[in-house]
């Protein structure tokens, strides 16, 4: 990933599954405008690995994205500029995390968990299940972008 602006210190670490990358990328849901904003300001530090880089990968050569014409380099080039790569280590011996019912969809907490990100943002069901149970076990947070801005935007005018 393109480093080059490096995030700002104290910048909240995040990661963002599929769909929200797509709701920015794509979509340009107001939603997630501000997300992106953060992004680009380096208030917020996106973490992203390999395996999750793939899944996205995956997801822009959809049939509705091509189709709908989308530049599949260009996002992936801006996925490279707003966010940070970095090598999800697993440890064997930590608690085990709950399992997503979607197993496709465990990456993204199991990234969130090794990187130390304080949210997983998401729109998916059966990921948003857990935020309770990940709230009072682990060191993160997951939610829908809407309540996480909210919760951003709080934090970012008191600190």
């Amino acid at each position: 990933m393109d480093n080059s602006a490096a995030p700002q210190p104290g910048a909240l670490r995040v990661v963002l599954d599929s769909n929200v990358w797509i709701d920015i990328l794509v979509f340009d849901d107001p939603a997630t405008r501000p997300i992106h904003a953060a992004l680009v300001a380096r208030t917020l530090e996106a973490l992203i690995d390999e395996r999750c880089l793939r899944e996205l990968t995956r997801v822009l050569d959809y049939p509705q994205f091509v189709r709908m014409a989308v530049d599949k380099t260009a996002a992936l080039e801006s996925v490279a500029r707003l966010s940070t790569l970095v090598a999800a280590n697993i440890d064997e011996n930590a608690r085990p995390l709950p399992k997503c019912k979607d197993r496709d969809d465990q990456k993204f907490l199991e990234l969130a968990h090794a990187s130390g990100a304080q949210w997983l943002v998401s729109k998916d069901r059966a990921v948003l299940k857990l935020a309770r149970r990940v709230a009072r076990d682990f060191a993160f947070r997951i939610a829908e972008p809407k309540p996480f801005v909210l919760e951003f935007e709080a934090q970012a005018a008191i600190g």
